[in-house]
């Protein structure tokens, strides 16, 4: 499938969660193109291409458009954030503080995403954190790891004001709370009364492990 045919299902899955949705709905659309994939054979949309799509998102109030280019397209990004008046968000894999530093300075990130877990750590995440907050843009980390993950990852985003969202990994039935939480006394849950979920008051991060259970994957 070429990149033209790509993209226009892209911009049709998004009209169709839309008119099911309603307005009122936030929508974040994310391309998956900042890095690759051992098994991605498949080039790259490129700038052309993907200014097509985000001319057709920003029609449909898409908030934020995600890692819509490769890392290396700093100038492609900076130029479809002033082009489409699209919000452009990414970094959830960097593994430097200085390429996530080197983005917001070169005008290609509103939304900084980095996850604790995969990239730079909660001490390191936090500085790129406030950096990106000082010059008025969003801090929105990556969190699509395990329970402790997401705690370590929201612990982050609540200290420095992070927000206006926090990614919550779910997509059931394969990857549900339960399984994602195996390992924990009790999976994280979002408040059904508030839709938002709570920063633990407890120790550490404020999850309680469930010793039994990893004594049976214990190797050794």
């Amino acid at each position: 499938m070429g990149a033209a045919a790509r993209a226009g299902l892209r911009a049709a899955a998004v009209r169709a969660a839309r008119g099911a949705a309603g307005d009122d709905l936030a929508i974040m659309v994310d391309l998956n193109q900042w890095w690759r994939m051992p098994g991605d054979i498949s080039a790259a949309l490129d700038l052309p291409a993907v200014r097509r799509v985000a001319d057709e998102l920003r029609e449909l109030g898409v908030l934020w458009l995600e890692e819509p280019l490769p890392a290396a397209d700093l100038a492609g990004m900076r130029t479809l954030r002033e082009q489409t008046g699209l919000r452009m968000a990414g970094g959830e894999m960097a593994r430097t503080p200085g390429e996530l530093l080197g983005a917001l300075a070169a005008g290609a990130l509103d939304v900084v995403q980095p996850d604790v877990v995969l990239a730079i750590g909660m001490l390191r995440a936090r500085t790129v954190a406030e950096v990106a907050l000082l010059a008025n843009h969003w801090f929105t980390p990556h969190t699509w790891t395990n329970g402790l993950g997401l705690l370590a990852n929201l612990h982050v985003a609540a200290g420095v004001g992070g927000g206006p969202y926090l990614e919550f990994p779910f997509d059931p039935p394969g990857w549900t709370q339960q399984r994602r939480d195996f390992f924990l006394a009790e999976p994280l849950m979002i408040d059904a009364e508030t839709g938002s979920l709570r920063v633990p008051q407890g120790p550490g991060l404020g999850a309680d492990i469930d010793e039994d259970v990893v004594a049976r994957f214990r190797i050794g």
